[in-house]
């Protein structure tokens, strides 16, 4: 009775839905895929801190600059270099081992810290070390080898030497970096020349005998950067 109601024949509905349902489901399954595929690619990379390089002193730098923390320079002018002397060392610097009282004096191959004693006809210089000597607190002056000491050098100063004045091209100075007491004002040869000869005649140790780091290279002066001192000499 319940067939004739319907029309519907249920054990033939069954075995035909049976085969649809796998199949429905597949569907579904593969639906759903594209969706949790989106979600992955739109999902963020985890992410790896920064790193940090350590630097010579022990601080801290961004990775790959290696850079060191910035330093003040000062003024513009010349620097003393790592070979280069303490400005106001208390020891005098010693050349070569030889005779010194025989024939004429060698250059000094280096930075000398020095004064310009003389210059001859030629160009060439002759120029002694010196050392600063205290006399109380941070008072005191430079001076020379002590007399009999026949301690000296000569090279002839180059045509292109480079002439750092403390004291202004015109003499009407100063002119120094106040961080390192060391000339400033690039001034032509002939104006360390003329200072040289001015001091000479005045005698070694005069007002004009001016202390300086003295650069030689290849045998010749190549240059002269005058220390800033009020104190006297001797």
């Amino acid at each position: 009775m319940f067939a004739i109601y319907t029309g519907v024949n249920f054990s033939e509905l069954s075995r035909r839905r049976s085969p649809l349902l796998p199949a429905m489901a597949l569907t579904a399954a593969l639906a759903a895929l594209p969706a949790c595929s989106a979600q992955e690619a739109a999902a963020p990379p985890a992410a790896t801190p920064a790193t940090v390089a350590p630097t010579a002193t022990g601080a801290s730098s961004p990775a790959g600059t290696g850079a060191a923390p910035a330093r003040s320079t000062g003024p513009a002018g010349p620097t003393a270099t790592a070979s280069a002397p303490d400005v106001f060392g208390t020891e005098f610097q010693t050349g070569p081992d030889r005779d010194w009282s025989k024939g004429r004096p060698a250059p000094f191959e280096g930075v000398l810290r020095g004064w310009i004693t003389g210059v001859d006809a030629d160009g060439t210089a002759e120029y002694r070390p010196i050392r600063f000597a205290l006399s109380g607190g941070e008072d005191g002056h430079f001076e020379g080898p002590p007399e009999g000491d026949v301690l000296r050098f000569a090279a002839p100063i180059a045509e292109d030497v480079e002439y750092f004045s403390a004291y202004g091209c015109d003499g009407t100075g100063p002119t120094y970096d106040k961080a390192t007491n060391l000339g400033t004002a690039r001034c032509p040869r002939q104006r360390l020349i003329d200072e040289v000869k001015e001091a000479a005649s005045l005698g070694e140790g005069g007002g004009l005998t001016r202390p300086a780091l003295i650069t030689t290279e290849g045998g010749r002066i190549v240059r002269v950067v005058n220390i800033y001192w009020q104190g006297g000499g001797g």
